[in-house]
This record gives C-alpha cells, sequence and structure tokens, in this order.
C-alpha cells in the first residue's frame, strides 16, 4: 500500500513538497520515498528523478540494495505468464547501488526534504530520463479484465540481490519495494492557426456539386475544453442534405511489437439541419470529447494511469525530430471527421444516397499548470521594510517591558489580549494587565508605522517630497511673493505639502508644489465672521504679520482651486477639498483675530 504523508510548509522546503509518497518492502527492510509521481518532459529536458531509500539492515548479510528506474511496455497482464513467458518489453532501464554506499549523487532541495523526513540510515538516488523516450500511457481494461492495464509504465523500485544484473538470481517479493511514476508532457505555450478542410463533391444526375468546409480556430486544445468547429455547406445540386454527422476519432498505433493499428470513436454527434437543394448553411458546433463518455470501450489508449486514480483520455504523441517510432512504443493521434449524407428525392432518395467528408486533425493536450517556480522574488519596498522595522522595534519595547514586570513578581499567562493579541501579564492581586495596550498603544496609532502600512507608506513619500523641496524652492517666482516674506518674518511659517495635502492619509498621487496663479484666477467667496468692535492696541500691532499669513493662505487657496479644476483623480481631488476647507477655516481664524 501506498503512504501518502503531509508534510509541514516550512522555510526551508520547497513550494511542490505538499505531500511525500512511500511505500516499504514486505521484509520492512528497505522504504522507499520520492516526492512526486509525475515528472514532466520539456522538450529539451526532463525532469529529474530523485528520491531516497530508508534502510534496516539487520537482515540483509551479504546482500546489497539497489534502486531501479524502468520504462516498460506491458502488452499483458501478470496472470497471463505461463512457462516462464512475460508480456513485458524492457525499453530502457537503468540501475544504481545505494548500499554499500556507491551512488552520491548531488543532492537537491528534494533529497533534503526527504532526507529529514526518512531519518537516519537513509541514502539518496538520482534518475535521468532519457528525452526519446515515450510518456506514460496505459489502454483501458474491459469490465471483467483484472491485474495492472497494458500500455508503457515508468517504475521506481528498490530490491536486496547479491549483483546488480544477474538474471539467474532469484529476487523475492518481499525483498522489494516499487512505485508507478508517470512521464507526462504539457502543451507548448505558442498556439498555432487552426486548421482547414475543403471538399467539392459531384453527383450523377446533378450538374453543379456541394462545398463543404471545416475550419478550426487553433491547433491545440487542452481536455475537458469545448472545441467549436466552424461548418460551411453550400449545395448547388438537385439533392438535399439530410444529416450533419461530426466525430473524433482516437487512433492508437502499437509500433513496438507489431503494426497493430486501430481506431476508436471517443465523440459522435449527429445534428438534424437539412439543407435544401440550392441552400446555404453555415454554424459553429461545440464539441468536447471526454473518458467519461467512454468508459466501457476496451483498448481506449489513456494517460498513464496511476493506482486508484482517475485519468483521461492520451495526450496527443509528439514525435521529436530524430527519434525512433519504436522507442515510443504507443502512439495517440485524433481526427474529427465530419460527414454529409447527400440523398435525392423521390422514392429512391435512400438507395441513391451517398456522403460527403472531410477530416482535420486534433491535438489534445494538458495545459502547463502555473506553479510557484515561476514566481520571481522582489524586494521589499521602502513602506514594507517601513512597516518591518517598526514592528521589530515596537516588538522590541515590549520584551523589554515585560522582562522588567516579570522581575517585579507579575507572572505571564497562556492568554493573548483581544484587542492587540500580546501575551497577557498578572499581578499580585490577580489583575491582567497588557503591555502593548497600556503603554505603546495610543490614539495615535493610525499614524504609527508598525501598525498602519498607509502610514508607513506615507513617510517614504513624505521623504520624497522632502528630498524634491529645494529643488522647487529655486524657481524665482516661487521665490517671490507674500509666502517668503512671512517665513523671513518667523510668524506663521509656510506648511509643507505632504502636511497640507493629506500624503500621511496614504494618498497616490504625489501632487505638484504650489504655484502662485494669474490676478484674473477666481478666489472662492468665503463666510466671514459679523463685524466686531475696533480692536486693541495689541491686536493692532499684530496687523501686519495677520496680514501676511492671511496672504500666504490665499496663495494656498487658490493653488488649490486651480488644482482641483484639473484633478482626475477622485483621491486627489477629496485632498483638495480638505485643503481648501483647512485655507477657509484659517482664513476666518484669520479675520477674527483681526478684528
Amino acid at each position: 500500500m501506498i503512504h501518502r504523508e503531509k508534510l509541514q510548509n516550512t522555510s526551508q522546503d520547497p513550494p511542490d513538497m505538499a505531500k511525500v509518497y512511500k511505500k516499504t518492502s514486505g521484509n520492512g527492510g528497505l522504504t522507499l520515498y520520492l516526492g512526486k509521481r509525475d515528472y514532466v518532459d520539456h522538450v529539451d529536458t526532463v525532469d529529474r528523478v530523485d528520491g531516497v531509500v530508508k534502510l534496516d539492515t539487520k537482515d540483509f548479510a551479504d546482500r546489497k540494495v539497489f534502486v531501479q528506474l524502468a520504462c516498460a511496455f506491458r502488452y499483458g497482464s501478470d496472470d497471463l505468464d505461463v512457462m516462464g513467458l512475460s508480456f513485458r518489453k524492457d525499453i530502457w532501464i537503468q540501475n544504481v547501488q545505494i548500499y554499500p554506499e556507491c551512488h552520491k549523487p548531488t543532492q537537491s532541495e528534494m533529497h533534503e526534504t526527504l532526507l529529514k523526513k526518512g531519518g537516519d540510515n537513509t541514502y539518496p538516488f538520482s534518475f535521468e530520463i532519457p528525452k526519446n523516450l515515450p510518456c506514460s500511457v496505459s489502454l483501458q481494461p474491459g469490465p471483467d479484465d483484472k491485474g495492472k492495464s497494458c500500455g508503457v509504465d515508468f517504475e521506481v523500485k528498490t530490491f536486496l540481490a547479491k549483483e546488480k544484473c544477474n538474471p539467474d538470481e532469484k529476487i523475492e517479493k518481499k525483498d522489494t519495494a516499487r512505485l508507478i511514476i508517470r512521464k507526462i508532457q504539457y502543451a507548448p505555450s505558442q498556439v498555432g492557426a487552426g486548421p482547414k478542410a475543403d471538399i467539392c463533391k459531384s453527383f450523377m444526375m446533378s450538374d453543379k456539386p456541394v462545398h463543404l468546409e471545416a475550419v478550426m480556430e487553433k491547433d491545440i486544445y487542452f481536455h475537458g475544453d469545448a472545441i467549436p468547429l466552424k461548418i460551411k455547406i453550400n449545395n448547388e445540386t438537385n439533392k438535399t442534405v439530410k444529416k450533419i454527422a461530426v466525430t473524433v476519432e482516437q487512433t492508437t498505433d502499437i509500433v513496438l511489437y507489431s503494426a497493430d493499428k486501430y481506431s476508436k470513436a471517443v465523440y459522435t454527434q449527429e445534428f438534424g439541419e437539412t439543407v435544401d437543394a440550392g441552400a446555404t448553411y453555415e454554424n459553429t458546433v461545440s464539441i468536447v470529447p471526454q473518458l467519461s463518455e467512454n468508459k466501457e470501450k476496451r483498448g481506449l489508449a489513456l494517460d498513464g494511469r496511476l493506482k486508484d486514480e482517475d485519468t483521461n483520455l492520451a495526450s496527443t504523441t509528439m514525435v521529436q525530430q530524430g527519434v525512433e517510432k519504436d522507442m515510443l512504443g504507443i502512439l495517440v493521434s485524433y481526427k474529427i471527421k465530419i460527414n454529409l449524407m447527400v440523398a435525392g428525392g423521390g422514392l429512391l432518395g435512400g438507395l441513391t444516397a451517398s456522403d460527403v467528408s472531410v477530416e482535420l486533425p486534433l491535438i489534445l493536450m494538458h495545459p502547463k499548470p502555473t506553479d510557484d517556480e515561476d514566481f520571481e522574488w522582489e524586494p521589499p519596498t521602502d513602506a514594507e521594510m517601513k512597516v518591518i522595522q517598526a514592528r521589530r522595534e515596537r516588538q522590541d519595547k515590549i520584551s523589554k517591558l515585560m522582562g522588567g514586570y516579570l522581575l517585579k513578581g507579575y507572572k505571564m499567562l497562556g492568554d493573548c489580549c483581544d484587542a492587540c493579541g500580546t501575551i497577557l501579564l498578572q499581578d499580585r492581586q490577580q489583575k491582567n494587565y497588557c503591555v502593548s495596550c497600556q503603554e505603546l498603544d495610543s490614539d495615535v496609532d493610525k499614524d504609527n508605522p508598525a501598525l498602519n502600512a498607509q502610514a508607513a507608506l506615507s513617510q517614504v513619500r513624505e521623504r520624497q517630497l522632502a528630498a524634491q523641496t529645494p529643488a522647487t524652492s529655486q524657481d524665482p517666482e516661487l521665490n517671490e511673493g507674500p509666502s517668503n516674506t512671512v517665513q523671513a518674518s518667523g510668524s506663521v511659517p509656510q506648511p509643507r505639502p505632504e502636511h497640507c495635502e493629506g500624503a500621511a492619509a496614504g494618498g497616490r498621487a504625489l501632487l505638484p508644489p504650489p504655484a502662485v496663479p494669474p490676478p484674473s484666477t477666481p478666489v472662492p467667496t468665503i463666510p466671514l465672521a459679523p463685524a466686531r468692535p475696533p480692536a486693541c492696541p495689541q491686536r493692532t500691532a499684530l496687523q501686519p504679520a495677520l496680514q501676511e499669513a492671511e496672504e500666504a493662505v490665499l496663495t494656498k487657496l487658490r493653488w488649490a482651486t486651480n488644482q482641483l479644476q484639473s484633478a482626475s483623480s477622485l483621491e486627489a481631488s477629496m485632498q483638495l477639498c480638505s485643503l481648501i476647507t483647512s485655507c477657509a477655516n484659517s482664513l476666518r481664524s484669520l479675520k477674527e483675530l483681526s478684528q
């Protein structure tokens, strides 16, 4: 029995090590481990078979431990073997000795994970599958057939023997552990144009022919996908097209031991449309050949079947240049056949009927899965590093505070705070205490980069804006005007753009620095407070500073108004509206102070 054991996904494990396949020999001395059972043929390379074997050497005596990878063609079940004859032919076979240690492969991540799983006395092994070997294919058995199905399969076997390849040495079944694996091939990433076929056929007693055309959108389709087929018929004869039939045929060519070639229909559908004499017909039909509709057909070619696992129709065999077909064992191909039954009218219409048909090649394969190996790691951004660093500093503070309280006699509990998740402490009065909530967290957590990613992002953008400020301050148009006068006097400093434009809210758009608008720019009307009695002498002394501050706010207000008219981002518009509101409130306050 094959055992599948879940592995915990740790940072040391490769991403594809979600399970391990294990098989133990009958004597318990050999345990074979594999990390996967599907190995992909990438045309130019094939996945390497990496595994380990755990040994219990107490009953080995003078025997050695070997691991074998074999590709074989089975054309009969085991119960048919008589008089030492085996209905099995080895296409390719390779053996390595792992005990006493002789084979030392270059260790991969797969090896490291399996060695940790196996523990002590575990030995690694590796095999390179040649590129010219066939993919795994099995022939569907009949309802009453028993034993292993016929076809091409790959088998990893570890066994005890005195010699590596001695046909006279009998190896007991209890001294062997086996696992069937599959060599599979995925569809190429580039899809070509679909095939096209047409025919023009004439009939007796008719001057004009029937035109039939069939077109497919692309040349490769995946198992289970609907295949659109465009059919055009131009019936120029005096006969009637009585029936349209579409059939998908699978052709299996067994080239290893004989020229056995046969075809089986895996999909058949008839359409009741008729095309009268002199009429045309155009339609796109959808066909889906599936194994679920062909479960009872014996000898149907399937993708290599693993024990207790379902499969699908065999993928199309992609024959590479320079590879002998005899090495492939079984060749699988598909074709779509469109057939028209054309019959004349009258009592003899059925007797004079004839067929018009075209054929299109079909390639059925599996799509290449999206795995984590194609994922490209990207370093964290400045904002993310800010969050990481702030969280580390915050955790260090929590650890130091908790250490101090433990020295004072506090007790650490097994419960965590519901608000922040920090481990709770308990004083001598049995009162629970959270260090984080009581001493670190506050009402400004929204601006803490350790707790808010937007706050960290804002801090990074603030530094970017600050770096741009010296360059923009060199503009003569910006250095002139009342705003510089205010900064020189020291009364009311001009606010930085990142503070007044809501950069702390994590805005995505970086707004340009304010520019002085032309005099024709309208200033929004701001409702001011009602008039008050004359101000006192002290308030009168502040009038110059208040006027300068008012001019600075008006400059900012004019700039925000211009920017709002051309803003296309909703978030930037909200920030500008908030800035206009703040400026209006500031002007109202300045007016109150000046009165």
